[in-house]
This record gives structure tokens, C-alpha cells and sequence, in this order.
């Protein structure tokens, strides 16, 4: 079992690292191989619009997105992370969402496990979390749900597929406890839905 992060932040050491590393954390402890991405770190070009991909199936663009296409793909859950930038996901995010253009013949996401974790100075968290929830059902993916007991903390917490926090200077995410925890849970979800789903 393998949860990969994607941080789409274009900031190193960004407070959407600090969680999405916190929830692969938790999946680690719960029993999953994980790999974290950052887009700081990598080179992807926005789609062209080409379509070429509805014939061949892949993106004809040579560049890191060929990787993090392999990587989505032996991935069985998958967590989606990005700053608000103007009330959306970052260009970053976009471009990476873009591209997995590719993937929607022959639903090739379709059943990975997602969950989005979303980090907003003051406002726009609501439209960024939609954006990547409406991208996880595009790709017919499954946003991660805790399915074992639940504390009554932990029920009053959990977010269905996610997690929104707020930060405005770095590092303050790792000092929020309650946007931990909800990484923590997210993390931990994200795994015992894959279980789930592997007895169905």
C-alpha cells in the first residue's frame, strides 16, 4: 500500500508541507509506504491543449510530469496539498491537475484514495478545497473517510476528504494542534480506506 503527497506550494518548508508531511506521517504509522513530492522542487509545464493524449493516451510534454505520472499511478491513495493563492489553488496545483488531462481516458485514477489539505491566510479556503475535491471526482477518485471509532474530538475535527487551515507566516501550521490533528486523522482515513476497499 503506497500514499503519495504532493505539495503545491512554490515555497520550500511551506505550511501546506508541514501538514501534508504530518498526514503522510500518520499513514506511515498506520502501515503505508509513502513519498512526498514538492513542486518547488520539480519542473512541470502547463498543458498545451493539444489533446494529442485523447489518441495516444500520453502527454507529449518531456518534463518532470512524466515522473510524478508514474508515481500517481503506483500511488494508492493520493494527498493533494496547496496554499490559497486569489481564492484558488495555486498555478502549480493547476498545472499539475491540468496535465492529469491525460489520465481521463480509461479513468486511470479512478478508486485511488485523496485527500485534500488546503492552507489560507484569511478567505478563498472554501473554493480552493472544492477545486481539488471536484478534481478528485473527475478522476472518479474516492476522498478518504475515517471508518473506526471515533472520540468525540476526534468526530468534532474530521472534515469529509480534507483538511483547511490557516497560516499566514511560515511554520505556524506545525504549531496549530487542531490543523495537526486533522492532518493526523486525515492520514490515517486515507489508509483504512484503502483497506476497505481492498476486501471489497
Amino acid at each position: 500500500m503506497k500514499v503519495l503527497g504532493i505539495v503545491c506550494s512554490p515555497r520550500k518548508n511551506s505550511n501546506t508541507g508541514v501538514l501534508v508531511k504530518a498526514a503522510l506521517d500518520s499513514a506511515r504509522v498506520s502501515g503505508a509506504e509513502t513519498e512526498i513530492i514538492n513542486v518547488s522542487d520539480i519542473n512541470v509545464t502547463p498543458c498545451d491543449g493539444c489533446e494529442s493524449c485523447t489518441i495516444t493516451g500520453k502527454c507529449h510534454i518531456d518534463d518532470d510530469m512524466q515522473d510524478v505520472y508514474t508515481k500517481l499511478l503506483q500511488s494508492d491513495g493520493i494527498i493533494f496539498g496547496s496554499p490559497v493563492y486569489f481564492w484558488n489553488v495555486t498555478a502549480q496545483a493547476k498545472a499539475i491537475i491540468d496535465r492529469t488531462f491525460a489520465f481521463r481516458s480509461g479513468r486511470r485514477l479512478r478508486n485511488k484514495v485523496a485527500g485534500a489539505i488546503v492552507v489560507d491566510r484569511n478567505s478563498g479556503s472554501s473554493f480552493a478545497f472544492s477545486a481539488l475535491n471536484e478534481f478528485f471526482n473527475l478522476h472518479r477518485m474516492i476522498p478518504a473517510r475515517s471508518i473506526g471509532p471515533r472520540t468525540e474530538e476526534e468526530l468534532a475535527r474530521e472534515r469529509g476528504g480534507g483538511v483547511i487551515a490557516f497560516a499566514d507566516k511560515a511554520g505556524e501550521a506545525g504549531k496549530d494542534k487542531q490543523a495537526m490533528a486533522e492532518a493526523q486523522s486525515l492520514g490515517k482515513a486515507i489508509v483504512e480506506t484503502i483497506q476497505i476497499l481492498s476486501k471489497k
